[in-house]
């Protein structure tokens, strides 16, 4: 469900992958091996069984940033490009390290201006197409920051994607910061919420 909502509508992923059914392939791959990669330091949320709403949603203080923990957490980093190498048969050696590098500009790397602060960082969100409108984003949305208000936690994102801005600012996210890709008219929109502003 994810690589087809963000096959469909993320502008990062279009410029990537031009081709739709190119990219629905490729992302159904790289999205399996990047939620394996995160799921020890994650949860994947859910509204139900059907699946209306996904969300992947990285905790920072599972991350405990010893030297052993970043050697093991960069280990993973690697093992899952290893494991998207299949993605060269699709689009070739250049165009699977052409996308490696502008993911790389385009990362959650601006978290560290947060320091040692505890955060929650929505590193996913898609609605499937026939249950948008109805409310589904505010069943992920709502738990996730009354958890952040109970760890005092920040809860923060990022989206290429303007027209998503007014959702997430209904709930108390401020741009944060605004990273621009190089060689495109894309930029990325790091967003914060602080716990004490979450709804």
């Amino acid at each position: 469900m994810l690589a087809e909502a963000f096959a469909k509508d993320d502008p990062l992923y279009q410029h990537i992958l031009p081709d739709e059914t190119t990219r629905l392939r490729v992302l159904n791959i790289f999205f399996h091996r990047y939620i394996e990669m995160l799921y020890p330091y994650s949860d994947l949320l859910t509204t139900s069984t059907n699946y209306e709403a996904v969300a992947l949603v990285f905790h920072s203080e599972r991350q405990t940033g010893t030297l052993i923990a970043n050697l093991n957490y960069t280990k993973q980093i690697g093992l899952a490009i290893i494991k998207c190498l299949p993605i060269c048969r699709m689009i070739g050696v250049r165009g699977f390290f052409r996308g490696l590098s502008i993911l790389r500009s385009m990362s959650s790397l601006w978290l560290s201006m947060f320091g040692d602060q505890k955060y929650l960082h929505l590193d996913m969100l898609a609605v499937q197409e026939r249950y948008r409108g109805q409310g589904y984003v505010s069943k992920i949305m709502k738990p996730l920051l009354a958890e952040c208000r109970e760890k005092n936690a920040l809860c923060t994102l990022e989206t290429q994607t303007p027209s998503n801005l007014p959702i997430y600012e209904h709930y108390q996210f401020r741009t944060v910061k605004v990273i621009p890709l190089p060689n495109s008219t894309l930029e990325q929109y790091c967003m914060a919420c602080a716990p004490d502003s979450a709804e």
